[in-house]
């Protein structure tokens, strides 16, 4: 099939479209000042007695907290002594942070900065510190390096999982509606997963009412006819469940649904809405992040076909690579990938990332075992122009090699 959003090919060479895809929150943090210091790791390596701060979006969110320990335990295996700070989604305390980090001097800094409107003033303060640093999940300016996700790839290979049950039960659009949560209040970047998904899924549901570019469906669509119905669940559980309840009443009872959201949370909400009006047997849905909770669905609810994974957990040890990346003067690509997947119960999609949970998790464990194959760096289109992007040189600094879970390295 063709697919309009991607040149296909083999995983490791596909040009891909990379896009902001910051994280979604559940959970609100007070304003002000944390810091967290670890004990040094017993590691070695090309890292050992490195010292990192690192700066997390928040450590009100389980999400989030799932991050920085991944962080703390990659430390401890590579032998850097690191130091953690709360950003608390907070301008100020991102800011206030900042300039503690750069008076500590640290070798590294890996800033998780939630907060659009400082990441310039924030990548300064550490420029003129002289303190390299590495943006995680939102974008670097000059001074940062970037680790982050690719929406286009996650969102549009979620859509060819599910659109593989929908097309295998002869759903069209005759008789399926689409329903689409959004968080608004992120902006398009974020919430762009949803134009991917819908763009990809009305390729595998004919019938569907088709958009030409994802810019076509943004989050104040809130129809395209009978095929789609978007509403604002602010990425979190009780909204969205709110929102799919008032929705379900404007969709006749006679129509297949697909439910799709931008984070776990709110799939949540939405499904037990869903699950609640009686129309269960008739819906796919999809979830997006990796959460316990949503493993648990994928594996256990015939309806929850498919599960964005971003093994977020795991982001640790990605970026102690990249620093080791920077100390040996290796000259990066524009966008360091994070592993995703795209996990479903038993089936793999070719030339995309969608594959069985077992490849990556055993039964009834919540913590992957082994890790996506290394992307090569390659041009790819992003929301900045084509640039570089891929994850394979991290192989030469030795430290993944360290965690012995990335696929197929040796």
């Amino acid at each position: 099939m063709h697919i309009p959003s991607m040149t296909t090919g083999p995983r490791g060479t596909r040009r891909r479209r990379i896009a902001t895809a910051t994280l979604l929150v559940v959970a609100v943090a007070a304003a002000g000042c944390a810091s967290d210091p670890d004990e040094s790791g017993s590691g070695e390596g090309l890292l050992a007695g490195t010292t990192m701060a690192y700066t997390n979006a928040t450590d009100a969110a389980p999400l989030y907290v799932t991050m920085r320990d991944g962080v703390k335990a990659a430390a401890k295996t590579t032998g850097v002594a690191l130091e953690t700070y709360d950003n608390k989604l907070d301008a100020a305390t991102v800011s206030q942070n900042a300039t503690l980090i750069a008076q500590s001097k640290p070798d590294f800094v890996l800033s998780y900065n939630p907060v659009e409107g400082v990441y310039g003033s924030i990548e300064r303060i550490y420029e003129r510190a002289g303190v390299p640093c590495i943006a995680v999940n939102t974008p670097g300016k000059d001074h940062c390096q970037w680790f982050n996700l690719s929406n286009p790839e996650l969102c549009t290979d979620t859509a060819k999982a599910v659109g593989t049950v929908a097309r295998e039960r002869g759903w069209t659009g005759e008789d399926t509606t689409v329903l689409l949560v959004n968080a608004a209040s992120f902006g398009e970047q974020i919430n762009n997963c949803n134009a991917y998904f819908y763009k990809e899924i009305a390729q595998w549901i004919p019938g569907l009412e088709t958009i030409d570019d994802v810019d076509d469906l943004t989050t104040t669509t809130s129809t395209l006819g009978d095929s789609m119905v978007q509403v604002d669940g602010q990425a979190q559980r009780g909204p969205s469940y709110d929102a799919v309840r008032r929705a379900l009443s404007g969709i006749p009872e006679d129509r297949n649904l697909v439910v799709y959201s931008v984070a776990d949370d709110s799939t949540l909400g939405a499904w037990q809405a869903v699950e609640q009006s009686g129309r269960a047997e008739a819906t796919l849905t999809a979830g997006l992040g990796g959460s316990p909770e949503a493993l648990e669905e994928l594996r256990s609810n015939p309806s929850w076909v498919a599960q964005g994974d971003m093994f977020i957990g795991h982001w640790g040890q990605y970026l102690m690579a990249m620093a080791a990346a920077v100390e040996k003067g290796v000259e990066l690509p524009f966008q360091t990938l994070a592993p995703e997947a795209v996990l479903t119960k038993d089936f793999a999609v070719a030339e995309s990332i969608v594959a069985p949970v077992t490849d990556y998790y055993r039964a009834g464990e919540k913590d992957a075992f082994q890790l996506p194959p290394l992307v090569p760096v390659a041009p790819g289109e992003t929301v900045f122009g084509e640039k570089t992007v891929g994850n394979d040189y991290l192989a030469a600094t030795g430290v993944l090699q360290l965690f012995g879970n990335v696929k197929d390295l040796d």
